[in-house]
């Protein structure tokens, strides 16, 4: 299981958690497009090519999202918190804990 924990949510500017998620996913499918895009630019057959391709989820094609992860048996969460906290704020770390001990 990965926990992907986005902290400053107590910040004005921070993304929620499903954005952060959605973002990364964004660039992990501009990443498969590029690297696609390179392989089939390249006469070059380079062995081991699809086993590259297939970290990417799904042989690497179409769209990326974190439920592709579950086929390699990966559980992918992203969980919002914040971890520092100032004078009498406290901490909002709740989520990631509960993940954690979920974990155990």
């Amino acid at each position: 299981p990965v926990l992907i924990a986005a902290n400053k949510l107590d910040l004005f500017t921070a993304l929620p958690a499903q954005l952060v998620k959605k973002r990364l996913e964004d660039e992990i499918t501009k990443i498969r497009s590029t690297r696609a895009k390179g392989l089939l630019d390249s006469a070059i057959d380079i062995e081991g090519d699809d086993e590259d391709r297939e970290w990417l989820g799904e042989g690497g094609e179409g769209d990326f999202n974190f439920g592709q992860m579950k086929e390699a048996e990966i559980e992918v969460s992203v969980l919002g918190g914040n971890a520092s906290a100032k004078g009498e704020e406290k901490t909002q770390v709740d989520a990631w804990w509960a993940w954690i001990a979920q974990q155990m």
